[in-house]
């Protein structure tokens, strides 16, 4: 790379991610403006899912029956809620859940969205008869249940769980 100043020339360098020092919290997907950064994503989902669960587990294991949980089912967006941007809903919006237990609010919240219609102008490629999997089609190379079978694993909470409408 070619300074501005003349006969004074700078180093180029690149960005790269120390796997040593990184825990796998996905910021820096978030944070770079040209998409660079890139997650071999088949190699270590299974792995980041359970640090997201322990990271969980961690923040709440002291705060067992006094923390209550919601979740908001609208306008359940095709990517990452943190992203600035969304596109069309995957399906309509089912509600507000309500429990004491974040696993299964969790389970409770994935199987509401999949007894849903998918919504054919959304980014949603397949899936879109009720009961099929919404976050499969969307991220097939996922398996969103690693997290919740994880949590029930170490104690977080329960997949069980029993729905009360209001």
């Amino acid at each position: 790379m070619k300074s501005l100043e003349p006969g004074v020339e700078k180093k180029s360098t690149v960005a790269s991610i120390d796997s040593k020092k990184c825990v796998g919290c996905g910021e820096c997907i978030l944070t770079c403006p040209t998409g660079a950064v890139q997650i071999q994503w088949n190699e270590t989902i299974p792995l980041f899912q359970k640090k997201m669960v322990e990271y969980a587990y961690g923040a709440v294991h002291e705060k067992k029956g006094k923390a209550l949980y919601l979740n908001f089912l609208t306008q359940v967006s095709p990517a990452c809620d943190c992203y600035e941007y969304s596109d069309a809903s995957i399906v309509n919006d089912v509600g507000i859940l309500a429990s004491e237990d974040p696993v299964a609010i969790d389970q409770a919240s994935v199987d509401l969205v999949n007894q849903q219609p998918g919504n054919h102008t959304s980014k949603l490629p397949k899936n879109w008869e009720n009961g099929e999997d919404k976050f499969r089609a969307l991220y097939p190379e996922v398996d969103w249940s690693i997290q919740l079978s994880y949590a029930e694993e170490i104690g977080l909470g329960t997949r069980e769980y029993e729905l009360i409408r209001i």
